[in-house]
């Protein structure tokens, strides 16, 4: 699974607070320490402590009898410290890959526990052995032992306790493959403690989530949430977390090139491991470092980090990592071009895979040697050494491994001369590659799903409009013959009575059929036409406050009351049915319409626009920076939970209102939104030169230039971008936009 046995026995799992009259033994507190540094030690401070004969409590607090009382502490143990104890003991043994001595240990806390009827300590127990039954995968065996813990808390159990259950019922289901559920665990274990100011729940729940994004292969969420995780901690001295958080952003960020950050999270992951102590977590930090400074070209650095980490393993004699790193260090000086060493290091890790019988890696040594040879020009002696490893690649069936043989035999093929053998390599190399890339896919032909809803809606609003004119015209008969004919007045106000009723029935369905139209029927969200009711009033708003400001120039006070809009593209709302099909992509625009109801700022608004855009409204007064705002909305569309694949690059185009300041009444509201869209189109133009999302501002200079942007706006806007009186703000190099493409082009006449 994804969790290792040193996370699932480290987060919050100390053993239950002693009593206020018993302080905890100094052999207990440094046993405490070294849980996760060195738990050998660990161990074996324990079992010093527990040799001693364990008497009643009563005996250790006669305040009369001072010297004794010191005397007992140093020489006895209480039943409370047998079974912190037996508690630590069993964490260490566990984090040393003792999980039979652990759970035996931990049996004997349960025992002691039940025996003296303390049901929080035994809850504690429960919960230690629950992680130790998921080290072993047996998840059945831990929700149960987690379901009995609960049970017997109390509600004067330490916090410590009360906070770690949720945690692990959420890491079960994650291991049960119940991933909707613990995701959801999880959030709320997230949002829980960050309103409750408990930033290491919060820091373990950001971590698991990121675990969880990593099993579905949603690297950049899962990126996302370790980075969250180390900037909740800072400088918090919570060793392990941050350097395992650390370790696997080196890694994702590796995965997606990006070198710099990948070494900056490496060597931080390496630093926490070096403060934490542990020197087999700290040698495998070290080899992750080498690996990630080699493959950003630096391999003469990786050679230090490799060699730092062979000093400790030979400390250690785990002949299976002295291996690894012959190999690394081998393929290193591969690099550097310094043949004998390579040759050396190289062959060594080869001898010693071949007597563990590690065959993969075997391999991978093997390829190493050959490229060895083949940049030699020793072509006799690469191909025994590549044929070798595809013959034991061909055994395993391991196609990456058969992909990168055939490569290198058909480039050693090339060089000799042999061009029939290459050409049979390559073909090999391209069949085996297919298989790998291999994608199936079910395509379906789509319905056609423009229906004619809106349509329908204003019919029926027309109709009842029709109906209810007719039915003020009967209230007013009604009325007159009421006054005329007296006599009848019984019968007259039950027909009025009956008219009212189906009159204020039909306001209320013309009033729902009204806020409907002014909705987004797939998403729920505003439309258009709410859009388009609110922008006059607020551009008459925003045009009074720019007019005073301009009076009140004086002041010299830059005008700071503007209102954003920003035009988003979303790609994956433009195609959406075509590639998930109807029903799907009904259930998702309506999922996404509620989820983003609930993740704007409570000040902003959001417009849904249909194909795929939309228009993020809010005030300049609310918005701290322009780029944290933007950084947030494309986190939240990120973050949308969704089973299918998205294309997220999102375009962003921003304007403020007045865009002119100074002159508030030269642009109205259909001038903007051609401004609007002139940045979007630019975002557009960087998002597909940079495959990733971009967003551009248009921003106008502060002084008086009404009179330019006369005849077509578009054109005008474009001259001014070009004469530098409009200001272009983008998340990429606003260089790399061109600006006469997005002029419009006239037709050509025939």
């Amino acid at each position: 699974m994804i969790l290792s046995a040193a996370v699932l026995v480290s987060h919050l799992a100390g053993a239950p607070a002693l009593s206020p009259y018993q302080p905890e033994p100094v052999e207990l507190q440094r046993a405490r320490q070294l849980m996760l540094s060195r738990p050998g030690e660990c161990i074996a401070l324990t079992n010093f402590f527990l040799q001693r004969k364990e008497v009643d409590p009563a005996q250790m607090i006669n305040s009369r009898q001072d010297f004794d009382h010191q005397e007992l502490a140093r020489r006895y143990r209480t039943r409370e410290q047998s079974q912190a104890a037996w508690q630590i003991q069993a964490l260490c043994q566990a984090n040393e890959g003792l999980t039979l001595p652990a759970d035996t240990s931990i049996n004997q806390a349960i025992k002691l526990a039940k025996r003296h009827h303390q049901s929080d300590a035994e809850a504690a127990s429960l919960m230690i052995k629950a992680k130790l039954a998921l080290i072993k995968q047996d998840t059945e065996q831990a929700d149960t032992l987690l379901d009995e813990a609960g049970a017997l808390l109390t509600t004067s159990a330490p916090p410590s306790l009360t906070a770690a259950l949720p945690l692990l019922q959420a890491s079960v289901l994650l291991y049960q493959h119940r991933g909707d559920e613990a995701r959801l665990a999880f959030e709320q274990i997230r949002v829980q403690a960050q309103q409750q100011g408990e930033y290491i729940q919060q820091a373990w729940a950001n971590y698991l989530l990121g675990e969880y994004y990593l099993l579905l292969q949603q690297d950049e969420l899962a990126l996302s949430h370790y980075v969250e995780t180390l900037d909740l901690l800072g400088k918090r001295r919570q060793y392990y977390l941050k350097a395992m958080a650390a370790d696997k952003a080196a890694t994702l960020y590796a995965s997606l090139g990006k070198g710099e950050q990948a070494v900056h999270y490496a060597n931080q992951a390496t630093t926490e491991f070096e403060l934490l102590g542990n020197s087999s977590l700290l040698i495998g930090s070290l080899l992750n470092l080498g690996r990630v400074t080699r493959a950003g070209n630096d391999a003469s650095l990786a050679l230090v980090y490799f060699f730092n980490a062979l000093d400790l393993v030979k400390i250690q004699g785990d002949a299976t990592l002295m291996a690894r790193l012959y190999l690394e260090i081998g393929h290193s000086y591969r690099l550097l071009k310094t043949y004998a060493e390579a040759r050396h290091y190289l062959t060594l890790a080869r001898a010693s895979f071949e007597r563990s019988e590690d065959i993969p890696r075997q391999i991978d040594t093997l390829l190493q040697l050959g490229q060895l040879h083949l940049e030699q020009q020793e072509n006799g002696l690469a191909l025994l050494q590549l044929d070798r490893a595809r013959q034991l690649a061909e055994q395993l069936d391991d196609v990456p491994r058969l992909i990168e043989s055939h490569r290198l035999l058909a480039l050693l093929f090339e060089t000799s001369g042999n061009l029939t053998q290459a050409l049979v390599h390559h073909k090999a190399f391209h069949g085996y590659y297919e298989r790998a890339s291999r994608l199936n896919r079910l395509l379906t032909q789509s319905l056609v799903q423009d229906s004619d809803q809106q349509l329908q809606q204003e019919r029926e609003l027309t109709t009842l409009r029709q109906q209810n004119e007719q039915l003020q015209q009967d209230k007013g008969r009604f009325t007159l013959l009421a006054t005329s004919l007296g006599l009848i007045a019984p019968l007259l106000l039950y027909g009025w009575l009956r008219n009212y009723i189906r009159s204020r029935r039909l306001l209320q369905d013309k009033s729902e059929l009204q806020q409907s139209l002014l909705l987004e029927p797939r998403t729920g969200l505003p439309n258009w036409r709410q859009l388009m009711l609110r922008l006059p009033q607020e551009m008459a708003k925003r045009q009074q406050r720019s007019e005073q400001w301009y009076l009140n120039e004086a002041e010299a006070q830059p005008f700071n009351d503007k209102i954003y809009y920003l035009l988003l593209h979303v790609p994956f709302m433009v195609d959406l049915s075509e590639r998930i099909g109807l029903a799907h992509a009904a259930a998702l625009q309506k999922e996404l319409g509620e989820y983003l109801q609930g993740r704007i700022h409570p000040k902003a608004r959001i417009y849904d626009l249909r194909e795929g855009q939309f228009i993020y409204v809010i005030s300049q007064r609310q918005v701290n920076s322009l780029q944290q705002t933007v950084a947030s909305l494309e986190r939240m569309f990120m973050e949308f939970p969704c089973r299918f694949r998205l294309d997220q690059r999102m375009a962003i185009g921003i304007i403020g209102h007045p865009f002119l300041p100074k002159a508030p009444h030269a642009l109205d509201d259909m001038r903007l939104g051609d401004i609007l869209y002139l940045a979007m189109a630019a975002a557009h133009q960087l998002a597909e030169q940079t495959g990733e999302r971009a967003w551009v501002e248009l921003l106008a200079v502060d002084c008086q230039q009404a009179a330019f942007f006369n005849g077509d706006i578009r054109h005008c806007c474009i001259q001014a971008i070009l004469k530098g009186l409009v200001k272009v703000n983008s998340s990429h190099k606003k260089q790399q936009i061109d600006w006469n493409a997005l002029a419009p082009e006239p037709a050509i006449s025939i």
